[in-house]
């Protein structure tokens, strides 16, 4: 199956197909001051994949962050201080980077996932910038990428169910 920006995966060569996963959410409030506790987590609970939330990593450090081990798909934006995606994937894992569709008012970095005893996945990490709306019109574009989605972030909802004080307009 041809899909947007992973046409086919990278041939095996020494790459593996996990039965099961061990994901990380982490909204970082900064990456690069949290690389190390971040590093020495993945490494203790032998994460397969990490998706991180407001990095605010620069668009001129592109290698910024690097976790040994592991490849890092990252959005960076130039106009807003407190934001930015990452996703960080185990080198040995059948995965590749694909391409998000434009979005309004979230942000996103993604991967397709070669999975043995069950169909491609897609994992995304995503990040609803505060005091931004949850537009179905941003959920409508990420749900097409795949059969099999995984949307792992911060969507700043508020909703008394989720123990937070109050309800706001993304938590209705």
């Amino acid at each position: 199956m041809s899909t947007p920006g992973c046409s086919s995966f990278p041939p095996l060569g020494g790459r593996r197909k996990p039965k099961n996963l061990k994901l990380l959410s982490f909204n970082a409030n900064g990456l690069p001051k949290n690389i190390p506790e971040l590093t020495n987590c993945m490494s203790e609970y032998g994460i397969n994949i990490a998706l991180i939330q407001e990095t605010y990593l620069k668009p001129n450090r592109p290698r910024a962050c690097a976790i040994a081990g592991y490849v890092q798909l990252r959005t960076v934006r130039t106009h807003a201080r407190r934001c930015g995606t990452a996703l960080y994937y185990n080198r040995l894992l059948h995965c590749c980077p694909i391409t998000i569709p434009p979005l309004v008012n979230m942000e996103a970095m993604g991967c397709r996932l070669a999975m043995t005893g069950h169909s491609t996945i897609v994992i995304i990490s995503v990040y609803l910038p505060s005091p931004k709306s949850l537009l179905r019109s941003d959920l409508r574009a990420l749900l097409p990428l795949g059969d099999a989605i995984i949307l792992f972030g911060d969507f700043n909802c508020k909703d008394p169910r989720w123990s937070c004080a109050v309800m706001d307009e993304n938590g209705e």
